[in-house]
Parts: structure tokens; sequence; C-alpha cells
């Protein structure tokens, strides 16, 4: 799927000033993936938009491109089938939030390629992305 959406992705990666948040956008589309979900990048008006969705096409995640900074929303599908993420989210990543579980999602600012791969690593590895994927079908049928 990348390849036929590489056009977007490209238009994604304009939006980025500079060569830290480029690396940071593509270490999480490909671990994203890699993961096996599927992330949808999307061309707004000022921004742009990557949509993270499991093989059900619930989205999990987005993130929302800047020039400054990517945006990485735990959206409240992943809230719900793992609460626990919002704690660790705040715990992990503390002084780079925004949100609350209860307002249906928490929003993680990434500035460079080290704060991707922590989430990659927080994430989308050590099986975390398979319990995200096999709580979502148990909760979402």
């Amino acid at each position: 799927m990348l390849y036929s959406e590489a056009e977007a992705h490209l238009v994604n990666l304009d939006r980025c000033a500079g060569r830290a948040l480029r690396r940071a956008y593509l270490v999480l589309v490909i671990a994203a993936e890699r993961a096996g979900f599927h992330a949808t990048p999307r061309d707004l008006a000022e921004t742009g938009e990557v949509k993270i969705r499991d093989g059900s096409e619930r989205q999990l995640f987005s993130v929302t491109v800047t020039a400054e900074a990517l945006l990485f929303e735990l959206r409240r599908p992943a809230l719900d089938s793992r609460p626990e993420l919002a704690g660790q989210a705040q715990l992990r990543f503390a002084g780079r939030l925004s949100g609350s579980a209860g307002a249906g999602g928490i929003t993680i600012r990434l500035v460079e390629e080290r704060d991707a791969e922590d989430l990659v690593d927080w994430l989308f590895s050590n099986g975390q992305a398979a319990q995200l994927r096999d709580a979502s079908e148990r909760w979402f049928g």
C-alpha cells in the first residue's frame, strides 16, 4: 500500500520543515505498516494527516503533520481497547502531551526522529501492536 500512496506521503514529507521531522514521519509510517496497521496519508488545507487503521478499518491513531511537529494522537478506539495506554503515555511522554482519555484522545508532540523512535518502541514493538489489534477485535468485534 505504501507504494500506491507514495505521492501523498511525499506531500506530507514536504510539509515537514527539517530533516529530523521528515525522518520522524518515515519512522512512524514504516513502523505502523510493519506492525500490521495501514497508514493512509491525507492532504488537508494547512496540514497533512496520516490515519492509522487496523485490519477492520478502525482508526486507532492519527498523525497531524505541521512544519514544526508531528502530532501523534492515541484515539478513542485504542484507548477503549487498552485503557492503560493513557497512563503509560503520561509517564513516558510527560511534557509532550495534550488532551486526555476522557476527552477522546491523547496527543503526543514529536519533533525529531528520536521522539518517533521512542513512540514506536513503546507502541509498535514488544507485542504492543498485536495486543492492540487483538484487544480492538475483542472490543469492537
